[in-house]
């Protein structure tokens, strides 16, 4: 998935969570599973960053912005640090640790670009929930 996803699904997750322990820890399961299901990627990592700054700032301006949230977010996000590295040349495709990044955890299907409009709404629909909830 794409990072603004990862961003949004882990600030969700975390807003769901009774502690910020679980937070984070439910930030880092919506990596695993948002990586499972079949999603379409940037191919531009410039683009990639792009989005993610901006659901970042959604959130935040939503006024959800708290310690769940927060760890959430960032444990969603946490994982793609590795494929940010491999991307730059200063790991190894072998080095990384992540489960769903060593193919330990099966990598879903990749679809077309049009995946992105399902992933934008998700966003969309995860900003809005974090409005109306306060978290």
């Amino acid at each position: 998935m794409c990072l603004f996803t990862h961003a949004t699904a882990g600030a969700v997750a975390g807003a769901l969570a009774p502690n910020p322990f679980l937070a984070a820890l439910f930030g880092l399961a919506s990596h695993v599973v948002l990586d499972v299901l079949p999603h379409y990627d940037f191919t531009k990592m410039r683009h990639d960053f792009l989005f993610a700054l901006v659901a970042i700032a959604a959130v935040a301006l939503s006024g959800a912005f708290g310690v769940n949230v927060f760890l959430g977010m960032l444990f969603g996000l946490l994982p793609d640090l590795e494929n940010l590295l491999w991307k730059l040349g200063v790991i190894r495709d072998d080095q990384k640790i992540f489960p769903g990044h060593r193919k330990l955890v099966p990598h879903g299907m990749v679809t077309g670009a049009w995946n992105l409009s399902i992933q934008a709404a998700f966003t969309v629909c995860a900003v809005v929930f974090l409005i109306r909830r306060g978290a």
